[in-house]
């Protein structure tokens, strides 16, 4: 038979006869995956850290802008009030007996009493309970417009007409309603101040009333004057301000005695205020009492502070507010506003 012959060539290439190796696979080692876990690391804290600064001064930005928006708020406020103090008072020259300041917190003016024209009153550095020590209050006492009675119109003044007089502690009207409104603006509680006037303006009686019947009412102090038809009546406001001792968070608020309303907050987070008062011959005194009628200006300066405390920072200033200097050296960021408020209707 014939032979089948199978020839086998060997490749020039002898690798190609040795067996064929698997590919081999890389991976890390422990040590590089520490490396890559820490490097990671690194960078999650910076992103953190930078979002953490941005949220932080974001929030003390924040906080700063409602800080200045109180301010301008409560300035606000204080500069109408004290632009009006003296409005129609200002022409009853007599020294009324009043518990003025309400530094008691008794509503009761009665007790506590203290003798002044009714035109302003001040505290300076108060020291009493509720009342943030060494900042000052102010007072103030205007007439309110009301409206003719004898045409019904608006106007800045209420006129006695026919059958309404006021002599000695009795004045007599016709209706205790003012305004208009349907509400009485003169009683023996809530609103029990007012101020009458004669029509040439020569004088003036602020009163208070102690008594009602129907309307007829009797002051607790004898008018000085007599006052027929023709003659003006307001209901007056006796406006107080001050600075809560809340240590956590002290705001200004108002009260007016004239209305019988509690004390209203105008602006919270405030940590100071300090009043002093310019006289007729340019000086500038901490206490106006017994030269009220002297009084041309009043200068407010209202200190400020954030809500909460700013972690890591201490507020480094002096703040030189009038006659006082207030150095904090807490946490909270703070700003003053000063203002020089003209006292339009004082001396005329």
């Amino acid at each position: 038979m014939g032979r089948i012959g199978v020839e086998l060539r060997l490749s020039k290439n002898e690798d190609t006869m040795r067996p064929i190796k698997g590919h081999e696979t890389h991976g890390f080692t422990l040590i590089e995956l520490l490396v890559a876990l820490a490097i990671s690391l690194l960078v999650m804290g910076a992103i953190f850290l930078t979002f953490k600064s941005q949220q932080d001064s974001y929030v003390i930005q924040d906080q700063v802008t409602r800080m200045q928006q109180n301010l301008r708020g409560a300035m606000y406020m204080m500069t109408r009030d004290i632009q009006m103090a003296g409005y129609y008072t200002n022409f009853d020259t007599g020294l009324r007996t009043c518990d003025w300041d309400d530094l008691d917190s008794d509503n009761d003016t009665t007790t506590n009493t203290e003798q002044g024209r009714a035109l302003i009153f001040a505290v300076d550095n108060t020291s009493v309970s509720g009342i943030k020590s060494g900042t000052d209050e102010i007072v103030i006492v205007k007439a309110v417009h009301e409206r003719d009675l004898a045409t019904g119109s608006l106007t800045d003044e209420g006129t006695l007409v026919a059958g309404e007089s006021a002599s000695g502690n009795t004045i007599t009207l016709n209706d205790l309603d003012l305004d208009g409104d349907g509400d009485p603006d003169l009683n023996a509680t809530g609103k029990r101040f007012g101020v009458l006037v004669k029509n040439d303006l020569s004088r003036a009686d602020f009163f208070e009333v102690q008594s009602l019947s129907g309307s007829t009412l009797t002051t607790r102090q004898a008018l000085a004057e007599n006052y027929t038809a023709g003659d003006l009546i307001f209901r007056a406001d006796v406006i107080i301000y001050r600075v809560t001792d809340n240590a956590t968070r002290p705001a200004l608020v108002r009260k007016n005695l004239g209305r019988n309303s509690g004390y209203v907050t105008v602006a919270e987070n405030i940590d100071n205020l300090q009043i002093q008062y310019r006289l007729k011959d340019g000086t500038w005194v901490n206490d106006p009492a017994g030269s009220q009628a002297q009084v041309r200006a009043v200068r407010v300066a209202i200190l400020a502070r954030t809500a909460r405390l700013n972690r890591g920072y201490t507020d480094p200033n002096t703040y030189a507010l009038g006659n006082v200097n207030y150095t904090p050296g807490d946490g909270y960021r703070r700003r003053v506003l000063f203002s020089e408020i003209k006292t339009r209707n004082i001396g005329l």
